[in-house]
């Protein structure tokens, strides 16, 4: 008889190693979440470069004579004033080219998404701290965009564009870069 009434209920060490070992579990769950998040955060910035850089080369081949005037660095709202739209009338090659820059601007910038926090109005969509560059040498076009991205890494060195900035951490280590080039003719 006596020895069941020693062996009665939990011991304190047992549950204080039961939460123990329950507690690093969460806490290896939650850097799991938060490394998952961050990662799919700069796998849709990825995204949203990809898919500027693919629409402004469109642009260009669709409008192959004003080459040189699409040829730029953009970001931050550069361009401030909005060209004459071409949805209503007949533009020129070069007035359709401006216009399509001042757009594509907009989307790089996400000034079509927008959130109001505190009564602030702040642009939701597009790339954190976008800047791109647009060049031609000898009818190949490349659009470089350049990003701010979550952790740290070494600077990518496959363009310049954005680099004096001072936009992405010390050496430039929060850097993204996305590069795309395509041949265009004039016809």
């Amino acid at each position: 008889m006596r020895r069941l009434s020693r062996e009665k209920g939990v011991g304190l060490i047992e549950v204080l190693i039961a939460v123990l070992v329950l507690s690093v579990g969460l806490l290896g769950m939650v850097a799991m979440q938060i490394t998952a998040k961050r990662n799919s955060f700069e796998a849709a910035q990825r995204s949203i470069a990809t898919g500027l850089s693919r629409d402004i080369l469109e642009r260009i081949r669709s409008n192959p004579g004003e080459v040189a005037t699409y040829v730029s660095n953009l970001g931050g709202e550069s361009i401030t004033t909005a060209p004459a739209s071409c949805n209503t009338g007949i533009c020129t090659p070069n007035a359709l080219a401006q216009r399509d820059l001042y757009e594509w601007e907009q989307l790089l910038d996400g000034a079509a998404e927008k959130i109001t926090i505190d009564g602030t109005e702040f642009s939701a969509g597009g790339l954190v701290d976008p800047r791109a560059c647009i060049t031609n040498s000898s009818g190949v076009v490349t659009v470089s965009i350049v990003w701010k991205g979550v952790a740290e890494i070494n600077n990518p060195t496959a363009s310049s564009c954005g680099e004096a900035s001072g936009l992405y951490g010390a050496d430039n280590k929060q850097r993204r870069l996305m590069v795309m080039s395509t041949f265009v003719t004039d016809l």
